[in-house]
């Protein structure tokens, strides 16, 4: 609009000079020829292009000085384009001199100059906002993966602590049930009454209680996390949603994994939930003999598929960087519904 408004007042000092000067001429052709090769000059911006038009108004201007006149219009996009070599351009004037077209070409090219500074700002301007977005984009990821991992780190605490708890528990009330069964073991060796159903039975009861106890400390000890149940917790906090799981894993899962493919799982629900108008999703947990393989798919039609969803947020390029993270891929497409399929490898 700058540019549209700076070229418009030229023209008219262009139009009012050329009229003044010359009445036998017809400025109509000049004024409007001028206004093409103006326009061309803002319609191509390769420069190849834009030097020819230059030259074939330096031609015009011999063919017909009073083109002179419309001059300054030219010069304003000369300068914009060859800066200091426009001053070569001025030696035409003297071809039909006029103080006034000096004066026009002279203001021309500070408007010129002045719009160049200005655009030079406004670009500075936009790569600082830009630069600025990108920050606060990667800030709020870098929050959420803290926030993360803040839950993990509790979560870790939590276990290690069971674990102390567990191997005390297993050296202490262990330690003094299985005394319990050996000196039982020994009264029905050195008892002279034949009847010692009564310390069978009690040795059958420590028996068990020692199994019970030892299932019951071997289920805090392990670092499990029960993730199928978690999957279906996190599916029920969205009951508008239905959702299919099909789980087909038999590895005992780390802990970090369990989490990571849990946070994928939540994200692609919450997404699901707020950007697309699905009522169905099919989650597939899958074990393969090298790696694991999760798929998520939708029946979505709303989420725009133009968008390049890893640089749009909705925590794509986190779960890129856990599929990253085990070496894995990640992948996602549009099919008569929104797809994720991420691989992590074992090991």
């Amino acid at each position: 609009m700058r540019i549209f408004l700076e070229k418009l007042l030229i023209m008219m000092f262009c139009l009012y000079h050329s009229h003044n000067i010359s009445l036998t001429t017809d400025i109509v052709f000049l004024f409007l020829s001028s206004i093409i090769i103006s326009l061309l000059l803002d319609l191509f911006h390769k420069k190849k292009y834009r030097i020819t038009i230059y030259l074939a108004f330096i031609l015009m201007c011999f063919l017909n000085s009073h083109y002179l006149f419309y001059m300054p219009l030219i010069i304003y996009n000369m300068y914009l384009d060859l800066r200091g070599y426009t001053a070569i351009t001025l030696t035409l004037l003297f071809l039909n001199f006029s103080p006034l077209s000096l004066i026009i070409t002279l203001l021309s090219i500070y408007l010129s100059a002045s719009t160049h500074d200005y655009n030079k700002r406004l670009d500075s301007t936009k790569l600082t906002h830009h630069s600025l977005i990108e920050d606060t984009f990667h800030l709020r990821n870098h929050n959420e993966q803290l926030e993360k991992d803040k839950e993990k780190n509790i979560h870790i605490a939590i276990l290690t602590e069971r674990n102390r708890i567990s191997r005390k528990l297993h050296d202490s009330i262990g330690h003094v049930i299985s005394s319990s069964i050996l000196q039982v073991e020994a009264l029905k060796v050195i008892t002279a009454d034949k009847n010692i159903e009564p310390l069978n039975t009690l040795q059958n009861t420590l028996d068990k209680g020692m199994e019970d106890i030892r299932n019951s400390i071997h289920n805090i000890y392990s670092e499990s996390l029960d993730l199928k149940a978690k999957i279906y917790e996190l599916s029920e906090d969205f009951p508008k949603l239905k959702t299919e799981l099909n789980y087909n894993i038999t590895s005992d899962l780390s802990y970090d994994l369990k989490f990571d493919i849990l946070s994928i799982i939540k994200e692609t629900i919450t997404n699901c939930a707020k950007h697309s108008n699905a009522n169905k999703l099919v989650l597939n947990l899958l074990e393969q003999p090298k790696f694991y393989s999760l798929i998520i798919k939708d029946n979505g039609s709303h989420l725009d598929t133009d968008k390049h969803l890893l640089n749009k947020g909705m925590g794509m390029s986190s779960m890129k960087e856990i599929a990253d993270k085990y070496g894995g891929s990640f992948n996602y497409e549009f099919n008569q519904g929104f797809k994720i399929h991420t691989t992590l490898m074992k090991g």
